[in-house]
């Protein structure tokens, strides 16, 4: 009896630990939010009738996110509440984000929303209207890319692919920055389903004996977007040289 007592508890605590995290009393005012970090972690909780819950990420001006609070256990179709997006601690400046609940990987049952951060901190509101209580989960990614190195020196230069992953047309927006951290060139992409959008510095009209890195932001969902980037000189005879260099996500988790 004792072992199987044993062999429970221990299940239990298995599951807790591998499982999304449980949150309990999140914050019902917009001054007392709930704190979420925006890598991708995924937290779960129920949300009562004719409730509104509060939450707040650190956000980075200039970073993109996606965030997305799911109805883990209602039937088809019923989201967990109406969704409003702050960029200010009062929540009293909205921003209008983008839908993108059907974006690939689509939720029939949740709403998942990705914006471009104009402040250091960004606030949600999440009202349960349905009627009845909702089981649900919420997770925030930082979707910006980031690639370490760039460069125009010389006869070099950089080239940049981003390959939409998805059934949705996608709008981005490639940044690159000297090693001052100073930008020196942006250019805006809308990338077609399923289609690739190219660039390089030659192309970007970027100044010449320059290097740095570079940052993409998009309003896809996490895994949206493959990026690839390289440093060649093609004047180089008899064999060009190529460099291929990463272009990826850091703080992302697909959701």
């Amino acid at each position: 009896m004792r072992r199987k007592v044993a062999g429970a508890v221990f299940v239990s605590a298995l599951v807790l630990m591998l499982g999304p995290s449980l949150a309990h009393a999140e914050g019902t005012t917009c001054a007392a939010p709930t704190v979420i970090v925006p890598d991708g972690r995924i937290t779960s909780s129920t949300i009562p009738s004719a409730s509104t819950y509060f939450f707040r990420i650190t956000s980075r001006a200039g970073n993109s996110y996606s965030a997305e609070f799911h109805n883990v256990l209602g039937a088809a179709v019923q989201t967990p509440g109406t969704l409003a997006v702050f960029s200010d601690g009062a929540c009293a400046t909205p921003i209008t984000p983008t839908n993108a609940a059907n974006t690939d990987p689509a939720d029939l049952n949740g709403d998942r929303v990705t914006f471009t951060a104009t402040t250091s901190q960004t606030l949600f509101a999440l009202n349960n209207t349905s009627g009845g209580t909702i089981t649900y989960s919420f997770t925030v990614s930082d979707t910006t890319m980031f690639s370490p190195a760039w460069s125009t020196n010389g006869t070099f230069d950089s080239f940049f692919s981003f390959l939409n992953t998805t059934g949705g047309t996608l709008n981005g927006t490639l940044t690159l920055y000297d090693t001052t951290g100073a930008q020196v060139s942006s250019s805006p992409f809308t990338i077609n389903p399923n289609s690739t959008a190219a660039t390089n510095t030659s192309a970007l009209a970027t100044v010449r004996n320059k290097s740095g890195t570079a940052k993409f932001v998009h309003n896809g969902p996490p895994g949206a977007i493959l990026a690839e980037a390289a440093i060649a000189n093609f004047t180089i005879s008899p064999t060009p040289y190529f460099q291929g260099v990463k272009f990826v996500p850091t703080r992302e988790s697909t959701h």
